[in-house]
């Protein structure tokens, strides 16, 4: 046997041992592309959530101090928010011990998430009976 020469290039295993590796990453990232768009659902959701719940506290704040009440609402989520989310609001107002002139307000926000899983959110404040008087100065 005669040799023509040196040959370059790659062998047929080489190009399956690589085109396997290569495979394999790609489907690793295919898989965590399903979890990054759920995380990136339930993170839109939330936020929308906080905000609700943020609006509910100062519609609140702006209401006379003897008319704060519990209640609940129900909440369709903005139509640019791209969530699909119900959201229940659900407000408590209790009124301080001691004959302290604040109450303890705070605000649920729960909603279904895209596995079916309840979700929600609590934020809490304090509005005070002092109204406001204007300062003058000098």
């Amino acid at each position: 046997m005669t040799r023509v020469g040196h040959q370059t290039g790659f062998s047929l295993l080489e190009m399956l041992i690589t085109i396997i590796v290569l495979a394999s990453g790609l489907l690793a990232i295919g898989s965590m592309y399903g979890a990054i768009l759920n995380a990136n659902t339930l993170s839109k959701q939330r936020s929308e959530a906080v905000v609700l719940a943020e609006k509910k506290l100062e519609e609140l704040r702006g209401q006379s101090y003897a008319s704060l009440v519990s209640a609940t609402d129900t909440v369709t989520a903005a139509s640019s928010s791209g969530s699909s989310a119900n959201y229940q609001r659900s407000w408590s107002v209790a009124t301080a011990s001691g004959g302290l002139a604040y109450k303890d307000v705070g605000v649920t926000v729960t909603w279904t998430d895209n596995k079916n899983q309840s979700q929600n959110i609590v934020l809490s404040t304090r509005i005070s009976n002092v109204s406001a008087t204007p300062v003058t100065i000098p």
